[in-house]
């Protein structure tokens, strides 16, 4: 359960920046002491899994250089979630690209080596960033710190279908439903170009359309401005390539260097800006290139517009590819139509839920409860695995397990605080 917060003082006066669902302020504990600190403060009482998952990456990276330290979290008086780190001086990134223009060479060398410090502590750890970007790091005079860790996630079996909202610098991979270390190299080689030169990948500040960044992360040709210097602009275009087995891999700034020294990129088998726009669509265009994540998006869509067979068709390709997400909705589709297809159903849930699904895993659970042979114990288990994933409904299904049929009524509570955490209305 997430802890009271005391004694922290803060006021608008005192607003450092915000980001895409949070505020930051100068605060004070007298508690703790006469010091200035950071406080993050959710936008959303309910973004329980964010902050668990921020709070979290932050207790890992206790000891790591470049990134703020933790000193306190919990939800503060008015029930908000906040989270309390020491006060890193500096302005954001790209807020000092704006005003100033782009960093020199050397300055963007020393980003990028910083940097990789912490991402060899993070990797170390099992720890992806996976939203390294310009507003996501702090710059003073040479010194930089790589802020805001809410989407960083562990790499676990390589498997993840979570995609960030903004997509400006997301690898390939993640649209495939794969993350690992490349990731974050990926976006460290986006981040790169931008400080030297103040350009955003592809053409996204001319479309603005999301569909786009799709599109352009995995099938567009990359093309870098012409002023990078040649030791960089190598490793720059292995870090930004397709797959993520050919890029360059490692934390010492000299040796990637080394090693990246006469790399050609081969971009010949993608596609370039014009013919992308002779498409009628971005998402048909990536669905028919076999992008999982595009596939399984384009299907909701004609769900949506009443086309069920045709989104049964992309949703069974993303499947195909892996896809759990696709395969779970799948399983909502089959049982909507009853009949034959319930078995079929079935059949696809208890696929994604081994798969992972949480969606999955509580419809799962729920079923062994209302079968005619009714399995409290593994219906406890299947809620158990989603509520730990941060399922409100799974935790609150759990929490009545646990008080009525289970004999456990001081574990079902913490279960009940957790999805009331997260807003669950019963």
């Amino acid at each position: 359960m997430i802890p009271p917060l005391q004694h922290w003082i803060y006021s608008d006066a005192g607003r450092l920046g915000d980001g895409g669902y949070a505020q930051v302020y100068r605060c004070r504990n007298a508690a703790v002491s006469t010091d200035e600190y950071a406080v993050k403060v959710l936008d959303d009482p309910t973004y329980a899994n964010t902050f668990e998952r921020e709070v979290r990456a932050l207790k890992i990276l206790r000891d790591c250089p470049a990134v703020p330290k933790l000193i306190d979290y919990g939800r503060n008086a008015e029930k908000k979630l906040c989270i309390i780190t020491d006060l890193v001086p500096g302005v954001r990134l790209d807020k000092h690209i704006r005003r100033n223009g782009p960093l020199s060479y050397d300055s963007t060398l020393a980003l990028i080596e910083q940097s990789l410090i912490v991402l060899a502590y993070s990797h170390s750890k099992g720890l992806l960033h996976k939203d390294i970007k310009a507003s996501n790091v702090l710059m003073d005079e040479d010194r930089f710190t790589l802020m805001d860790w809410g989407v960083g996630e562990l790499v676990g079996n390589g498997r993840s279908e979570t995609i960030r909202a903004n997509q400006d610098s997301v690898a390939p991979e993640c649209y495939h439903g794969e993350h690992g270390f490349a990731v974050d190299f990926y976006s460290l080689g986006w981040l790169a170009v931008y400080a030297l030169t103040d350009r955003l990948p592809y053409d996204f500040l001319a479309i603005r359309e999301q569909d786009y960044r799709l599109v352009a992360h995995c099938l567009q040709r990359p093309v870098l401005p012409a002023d990078i210097p040649a030791p960089l602009r190598s490793l720059i275009y292995s870090w930004i390539g397709k797959k993520a087995a050919e890029r360059l891999v490692g934390y010492s700034l000299p040796a990637l260097l080394a090693a990246a020294q006469g790399y050609e990129p081969d971009f010949s088998a993608y596609m370039n800006l014009r013919q992308i726009q002779r498409e009628f669509s971005y998402i048909h265009l990536a669905a028919r290139h076999g992008i999982p994540y595009a596939q399984y998006q384009f299907a909701l869509r004609l769900l949506k517009q009443g086309f069920t067979d045709e989104a049964v068709f992309w949703l069974q390709k993303a499947r195909d590819a892996g896809f759990v997400l696709a395969t779970d909705r799948l399983s909502r589709i089959f049982v909507k139509r009853g009949g034959k297809d319930r078995i079929r159903a079935e059949a696809l849930m208890q696929e994604a839920a081994y798969g992972g699904n949480v969606s999955a895993q509580l419809r799962l659970g729920m079923s062994f409860l209302h079968a005619l042979e009714r399995d409290v114990e593994q219906a406890g288990t299947w809620l158990r695995l989603a509520a730990d994933n941060g399922l409100a409904r799974a935790q609150y299904e759990l929490g009545r397990l646990l008080q009525n049929e289970l004999g456990k009524p001081d574990e079902a509570l913490i279960y009940l605080a957790m999805a009331a955490e997260r807003g669950y209305p019963k």
